[in-house]
């Protein structure tokens, strides 16, 4: 891993503390009302923390990048995002039937072994991811943020509905394949992310649509190569199952395009993300630190 990731990287500690400190906090709460306000929240205190925190730590970076003062009121929305994210990867573990999750039990699952009742262990992860959502809607309460957050995490659900079809024989365009991405996981993981993290520091709004197409374009190159670690990767390395896709028949680019075709698609994508970078109003070394994170979003291994 490049040198260049580490200033972005660096913040997941951060992010993860405050995460473990709200989350406690909570659970003391939770737990007044019965014993499963304790139960959930030792449950997702090692869910939300075992992950890459990519959308935490890109918010309170690209926040950096415009404002060097540090406020508070930036973790507290970067934990949000990765209590939301966590939400999401909660269902969507469900609605793939995916047992396993960052090298752990997924959370249906877990209820699941618990209970030996396939009914109970779905219901009670969809609680849990709902508990989620309405914990991060907590915190960014009274952000200037949250417009933005609930605009941009509207597509997502409907996003999500077409991932469901597309893996019961309903055949796709390359067009149609893209908008999946787009709005699955580009524009939500990094665009919102940054887009986030630069409304809080204060930057211009030329900057901010910048931020945005950066991150639909770092989006489709991380979905991209998500694509090809679910076909050949190492699931004691990604810490998800291989071949959940084709089980699902979910159509993705690695299987539409040629080998040539997805390759010079790549490229494209570099080539925006290049540019994008190069008007941004930041630090040479900020731009470095980009040009390296979307770079790892093509090679990532996990």
């Amino acid at each position: 891993m490049s040198d260049s990731l580490q200033p972005i990287l660096s913040h997941k500690k951060a992010v993860d503390e405050y995460l473990v400190t709200y989350l406690g906090n909570k659970k003391s709460k939770l737990a007044q009302i019965n014993r499963w306000g304790t139960d959930i929240i030792d449950r997702l205190v090692p869910f939300v923390t075992s992950g890459k925190t990519t959308r935490g730590s890109l918010t309170v970076y690209t926040y950096s990048l415009f404002e060097k003062n540090m406020r508070p009121e930036i973790y507290q929305v970067a934990a949000a995002l990765e209590l939301f994210h966590s939400g999401f990867l909660i269902h969507d573990d469900i609605m793939d039937q995916d047992s396993l999750r960052r090298g752990r039990p997924s959370v249906w699952e877990q209820y699941r072994n618990t209970s030996q009742d396939t009914h109970i262990g779905i219901s009670q992860a969809i609680n849990a991811g709902d508990l989620c959502f309405f914990m991060a809607q907590e915190l960014l309460a009274g952000t200037d943020v949250l417009p933005l957050v609930a605009r941009e995490l509207q597509p997502v659900i409907i996003a999500q509905m077409q991932d469901m079809m597309s893996g019961k024989g309903t055949s796709m365009s390359k067009e149609e394949v893209l908008s999946l991405y787009r709005y699955k996981t580009a524009r939500y993981t990094f665009s919102l992310s940054m887009a986030a993290g630069a409304t809080l520091a204060g930057a211009a709004g030329d900057n901010i649509s910048i931020l945005e197409r950066l991150g639909e374009s770092m989006g489709l190159l991380y979905q991209i190569r998500d694509d090809e670690l679910s076909i050949a990767g190492d699931s004691t390395v990604t810490g998800k199952p291989t071949g959940s896709d084709e089980r699902n028949t979910k159509q993705t680019l690695a299987i539409l395009l040629n080998s040539d075709e997805l390759n010079d698609f790549k490229v494209s994508l570099l080539e925006h993300c290049d540019h994008e970078i190069d008007k941004l109003p930041i630090a040479p070394t900020g731009k470095q630190q980009l040009t390296a994170l979307v770079r790892f979003c093509l090679t990532r291994d996990k």
